[in-house]
């Protein structure tokens, strides 16, 4: 069994009150913190009425030990041998009657065998999904020094459950695991937006199945390359190793966010046999034209040689690696592409390479493409309007001025409804045999006159006189999302100083 099997879903505390702990620091400095026992996890918090943890302790197996007592303090030693981070720890009380109570409490907490995910009613309970293979396997790093503040069973590493071939996978078996914890639950997800995404849809299923209450929030951790959703949310670029702490109470204290989720509907006909139909769904934004093609040069290097992806930065030099390549000879979107808007046919501006229909105010990694300006002719972009924005690029260096603030994009329209549609070869559409490049929240799809192509190691045919595909997508509102905005100062992942 894993510690999930052996999870406790309700327990009720063997013991709670203040104490003092010797600081970790310092031989014979002692600090007045508030103390909750749970099963074999004793939790301490700065104050009695803190949102997250300073620490949680394994005291599965203790052995309590008698210490020096005076008119000051009644002091133990708690020698813990399954706690990750020490083995001993000295705590002191006030009163002998206390002192009495804790040393029971914890004689019962030693028989433990399981961990359990009870908290105070009126704390915040944040169960952490952790993507394990984000950010060059960041997220595997992560999981301990959360556990420090939230408990093993609060901490899921979802791409071990998705490979543990139990049926359950990814973000949905915790989920499910997590469900009834109670009123105050926190889902915050450390990961890419591609994790933010999953695990939205898999939370969609568990709602539609009566599994979970559809107002639990969840919040960011960012550990991806574009991070755009954490960045929308004021939670920073991506983590750098910063305190954990601060971040799990910005998770906790956070105000709830609406957002928009969209259906994003692709046909491609092929003038043979039956049209080729996917589905996704849309958290971000969607995208035809050069910036899909980078995308998609940068996803099929990273999958055939991850070892060249190590961190973020140098994925992002991959990626500019890969945009100085498409800077010229780029299909031409204000040729090749039909737009319309509210089932209006609109305009797309001379010499716009890339069509984007975005939903939130990062792209790409940061950049704001419509930009913070007023227009007569639109209305302020919001993240809950039911309406998206879309706008055109150049090439990828109008991209690059829009990233440092010099530029925006092209604002082409607004509306509920997009339609995108590729023209034929002989009025500007892609040539036979290039196929079509699109991206979905920043993960990559490529499609032909063969179908969709997820194979990173698929080469299109080269010299073809016919193969053309047209290519229709249609994006609709879908569904409503709470997540949790950063509170106002600062993202969470902004502090320079390494734990």
């Amino acid at each position: 069994l894993n510690e999930f099997d052996m999870a406790e879903p309700k327990a009720a505390a063997l013991k709670r009150g203040w104490m003092e702990k010797q600081h970790h620091n310092a031989m014979k400095s002692f600090e007045r913190r508030w103390f909750e026992l749970y099963g074999c996890e004793l939790r301490y918090y700065e104050k009695d009425q803190s949102d997250v943890a300073c620490r949680v302790i394994n005291v599965k197996g203790n052995t309590f030990r008698e210490g020096k007592k005076t008119a000051k303090r009644l002091e133990f030693l708690l020698e813990t041998p399954n706690d990750s981070l020490a083995k001993s720890y000295k705590f002191g009380c006030d009163q002998e009657n206390e002192y009495n109570e804790w040393k029971s409490a914890l004689a019962e907490a030693a028989a433990f065998d399981r961990v359990t995910v009870a908290i105070a009613p009126q704390r915040p309970n944040i169960v952490a999904l952790v993507n394990g293979k984000s950010g060059g396997k960041q997220g595997t790093k992560l999981i301990e020094k959360i556990k420090k503040h939230l408990g093993d069973a609060n901490v899921v590493d979802i791409m071990s459950l998705a490979e543990a071939g139990k049926g359950i996978k990814g973000p949905f078996g915790a989920l499910s695991m997590h469900a009834n914890d109670g009123p105050n639950t926190r889902f915050l997800v450390c990961g890419g937006d591609g994790t933010v995404g999953w695990t939205l849809q898999d939370m969609e299923k568990l709602i539609q199945s009566g599994g979970i209450n559809a107002d639990i929030p969840i919040a960011v951790l960012p550990l991806g390359t574009g991070n755009d959703m954490a960045r929308t949310l004021r939670c920073g670029g991506g983590y750098s190793g910063e305190k954990m702490l601060p971040i799990l109470m910005k998770a906790a204290v956070g105000e709830r966010k609406k957002l928009d989720r969209w259906k994003v509907c692709v046909t491609a006909e092929s003038g043979e046999g039956e049209p080729f139909v996917r589905e996704f769904l849309m958290c971000n934004y969607f995208s035809i034209g050069w910036d899909a093609v980078v995308a998609r040069g940068f996803h099929v290097k990273r999958e055939l040689s991850p070892n060249l992806f190590k961190n973020r930065i140098i994925n992002k030099l991959w990626y500019l690696y890969f945009s100085f390549g498409n800077l010229v000879g780029n299909f031409d979107a204000s040729k090749g592409v039909e737009l319309e808007v509210d089932g209006k046919p609109v305009q797309i501006p001379k010499g716009i390479k890339s069509v984007a229909v975005i939903n939130i105010p990062s792209f790409s990694g940061g950049a704001d493409l419509w930009g913070k300006s007023s227009s007569g002719a639109f209305q302020k972009p919001k993240t809950d309007d039911g309406i998206l924005e879309i706008v055109g690029t150049y090439n990828p260096l109008h991209l690059g001025f829009v990233i440092v603030k010099l530029r925006t994009a092209v604002r082409i329209a607004q509306g509920k409804v997009v339609t995108v549609k590729t023209k034929p070869c002989s009025e500007g559409g892609p040539k036979p045999g290039k196929g079509t490049c699109m991206q979905v929240d920043g993960e990559p799809y490529f499609l032909d006159h063969k179908g969709f192509h997820d194979d990173v190691n698929y080469k299109p045919e080269k010299n073809l006189k016919e193969g053309n595909v047209m290519v229709k997508v249609e994006i609709s509102h879908h569904a409503v999302a709470t997540l949790v905005e950063s509170p106002e100062g600062g993202g969470c992942c902004t502090t320079p100083k390494v734990e």
